[in-house]
């Protein structure tokens, strides 16, 4: 009776750490915690952001992809493309930021 129970134990244990062997790393909704979902803002090609407007989101283990995001006053956020001028603009002044940051 004893030896019965303790190989039901020892199952469910070995059980419970492969499941949470295939289940580590895997995230539990990609998409739902990203901001932008491939619906970018349409720019003027001469139009230049402040970069106070802009706010560049790098991947994260929630979020894969590098996102921009542009808020002009008295309107909604928006997502820029980063590889569209306004977004590689936007990407070289962050990285300009941050290099001044760790002087």
């Amino acid at each position: 009776m004893k030896s019965s129970a303790v190989m039901a134990a020892a199952a469910v244990a070995i059980f419970s750490c492969l499941l949470v062997l295939c289940a580590q790393g895997q995230p539990a909704g990609r998409s739902s915690t990203c901001l932008c979902r491939d619906d970018y803002v349409k720019l003027s090609k001469g139009f230049r952001p402040r970069k106070e407007w802009l706010q560049v989101h790098e991947p994260t283990a929630f979020c894969p992809q590098l996102e921009i995001t542009l808020t002009m006053p008295g309107q909604n956020e928006k997502c820029v493309d980063p590889s569209s001028p306004q977004g590689k603009f936007a990407l070289k002044q962050h990285r300009r930021q941050q290099r001044e940051a760790r002087l």
